[in-house]
C-alpha cells in the first residue's frame, strides 16, 4: 500500500496523518498527535524544537512501518522562523509568535517606513507578529544571535533541512514574512534594502510540490522523500477544499480563525488597507485572500483557566453550558491585543464587558458563550468587509479546521452570518498536504483532480441560518 505522511504542526498540538488512495476514495489514518508546548529560554517565549523534530522522526518510522511511504510534507504556523550559524546549526531556539518582544513595534517601523507603503509593497496585513517585525526586535534585543546568523529558515523548512540537508523556503510560508513581493513572488529587494535586512540571509524560494531528496539514512526511520507541501497550514487547508465554484469563501477555524477566499491575484488596495486583509501566496500561484483573526484560542485559554481552578470541562459540558444560558450576553472585540495574550482570560472577558457598559458575565456558561458569540459576529464582520472589497456576496461558508467539529458553533455562524456553513473537513490541513504529495509523486494529475477525490471522500454537512433545512448528504 504506498502512501504518503503528513505532518501538521500547530500552535498547541501536532499531528501526523497517513494517507493513501484506494478504490477512487482518500483514506485517511492518524498514526499520533502529540503536544506542541512553548518554553521559556533566555528570556523569550521560544519553540522546543528538538523536542518537536523527535516527534516527526517517530511519526516516519511509524508511518514506514505501517506501510510502503513513498514522501513526507510538513506544514506549520507562519510569521517564525530559525537562525543557522555558519555551520549550519541552530543558534538558538526560536521566538514564538506570542512573545511580546514585538509589543508596540509598529510605531518603531512608522519611523522607517509608513504603515500604508509597507502594506502596498508587500500585501500583508499589518501585524506586529509578522516575521519582518520580529526580525528587527531580534536585531535589538538580541543582537548576538541576529549578528551570528549566516541563513534563516521557516520553521518548516528548517526541519526539512534537519531531514535532507537542503535549505530553501517554500513561497506559501514566504508569502507571512511581509518580505516578499506579492505579485511576482520573490524576496522583496527594496524592503531588504528599506529595513537594512541581508538578501544573504535567505535561501533560494521555491514552489510547492518540489521533491527535496530523501530523509537521511543516519536517523534510521526510513528514506521517503520529502515534499515541499503548501507549508503554511492555512494554505494547505484551503488546497484540500472541494469547490468547482470560482467564488470559494472559507473560514480555517483553529487557535487563529483565517477568513477569505482563494483568488487568481492579489488585492492591494485602499479598501483592502482599510480593513486589513491580507495576499498570501496558495497552491499553483494563487492568491489567499484573507484576514487573519484570533480564534478558538480564546476558548482554549477560558478552559485552562477552569482547570487551573480544578474545573476540567470537556467540550460536549461546554455546549450543555452555553445551551443553557438563554439571555443576551456581552461581546467582545475577540481581536484586542489583551484577548492574544496567554493568562487570565475570564477576568478580560469581564473587564473587558464592565469597561464597555455591557453586562458582566459570571457563570461558566456566560463566559464560554461570550467566546462563542463574539467570535461569530466577528466573523460576520470580517464577511461583510470581504465582500466589500470584491464587490459581490457570497451563499456557502466552507468551515474547515477544528472549529467545524462542533455543531453548535457550526450552526451559530450559520445564524449569525446568513449563509449555509459546509463542514466535513476537519483535518483540512492535513489532506491539503497530502493532496499536494500525490500530485507530486504523479498518483494525481491535478489539483482539479485532488480536488473531486476529496469530494467523493468526505461527508459533508450543510448548516442553514436558522436552522431552516438540515443535510447531511452530499456537498452543494
Amino acid at each position: 500500500m504506498k502512501s504518503v505522511l503528513a505532518i501538521d504542526l500547530g500552535a498547541t498540538s501536532g499531528r501526523a496523518v497517513l494517507h493513501h488512495i484506494e478504490e477512487g476514495k482518500l483514506i485517511s489514518k492518524e498514526i499520533c498527535r502529540f503536544s506542541n508546548q512553548p518554553m521559556k529560554e533566555r528570556g523569550f517565549l521560544c519553540w522546543n524544537m528538538e523536542d518537536l523534530f523527535s516527534h516527526i522522526l517517530d511519526a516516519i518510522k511509524q508511518a514506514n512501518s505501517l506501510s510502503d511511504l513513498q514522501s513526507v510534507g510538513i506544514d506549520t504556523w507562519g510569521v517564525d522562523f530559525a537562525l543557522l550559524d555558519d555551520k549550519g546549526q541552530l543558534i538558538s531556539s526560536p521566538v514564538h509568535y506570542r512573545d511580546n518582544r514585538t509589543k508596540g513595534v509598529l510605531e518603531e517601523v512608522a519611523q522607517i517606513s509608513s504603515l500604508s507603503e509597507l502594506y502596498f509593497k508587500t500585501g500583508n496585513q499589518l501585524m506586529e507578529i509578522n516575521t519582518l517585525f520580529q526580525l528587527l526586535r531580534a536585531k535589538s534585543k538580541s543582537p548576538d544571535s541576529y549578528f551570528k546568523a549566516r541563513n534563516l529558515l521557516m520553521i518548516p523548512d528548517y526541519f526539512n533541512y534537519l531531514l535532507t540537508g537542503k535549505k530553501v523556503i517554500e513561497r506559501s510560508i514566504a508569502s507571512t514574512m511581509q518580505l516578499v513581493n506579492p505579485f511576482t513572488k520573490t524576496w522583496n529587494n527594496e524592503i531588504l534594502e528599506m529595513f537594512e535586512v541581508s538578501e544573504a540571509l535567505f535561501p533560494p524560494l521555491v514552489d510547492e510540490g518540489l521533491i527535496l531528496g530523501d530523509v537521511l539514512e543516519k536517523y534510521k526511520v526510513g528514506t521517503p522523500s520529502v515534499i515541499t507541501v503548501c507549508e503554511h497550514d492555512t494554505a494547505s487547508a484551503i488546497t484540500a477544499i472541494p469547490t468547482e465554484d470560482e467564488k470559494t469563501l472559507f473560514i480555517s477555524s483553529g487557535t487563529w480563525s483565517l477568513i477569505g477566499t482563494e483568488l487568481p491575484y492579489p488585492i492591494i488596495n485602499e479598501q483592502s488597507l482599510k480593513h486589513n486583509f491580507t495576499n498570501e501566496a496558495g497552491y499553483g500561484g494563487t492568491t489567499t485572500f484573507l484576514k487573519n483573526c484570533t480564534g478558538l484560542w480564546i476558548v482554549e485559554e477560558i478552559k485552562r483557566s477552569y482547570e487551573a481552578q480544578g474545573k476540567d470541562f470537556n467540550f460536549d459540558e461546554i455546549v450543555e453550558m452555553v445551551q443553557a444560558v438563554t439571555e443576551p450576553v456581552a461581546l467582545i472585540d475577540t481581536d484586542s491585543r489583551e484577548f492574544s495574550e496567554p493568562g487570565q482570560m475570564i477576568e478580560k472577558i469581564q473587564a473587558y464587558a464592565k469597561q464597555s457598559g455591557q453586562l458582566v458575565p459570571k457563570t461558566s456558561g456566560e463566559i464560554f458563550k461570550v467566546a462563542y458569540t463574539s467570535l461569530a459576529y466577528k466573523y460576520h464582520q470580517v464577511i461583510e468587509d470581504l465582500e466589500d472589497i470584491l464587490g459581490y456576496s457570497f451563499t456557502n461558508l466552507h468551515l474547515i479546521g477544528g472549529g467545524s467539529k462542533s455543531t453548535y458553533f457550526s450552526q451559530l455562524i450559520a445564524d449569525v452570518t446568513q449563509k449555509t456553513v459546509i463542514t466535513g473537513l476537519i483535518e483540512a490541513t492535513s489532506i491539503g498536504n497530502a493532496l499536494v504529495q500525490f500530485i507530486a509523486l504523479e498518483e494525481l494529475a491535478s489539483i482539479k483532480e485532488a480536488r473531486a477525490l476529496v469530494k467523493q471522500s468526505i461527508q459533508f454537512k450543510n448548516y442553514y441560518p436558522n436552522n431552516k433545512e438540515v443535510d447531511d448528504g452530499t456537498l452543494s
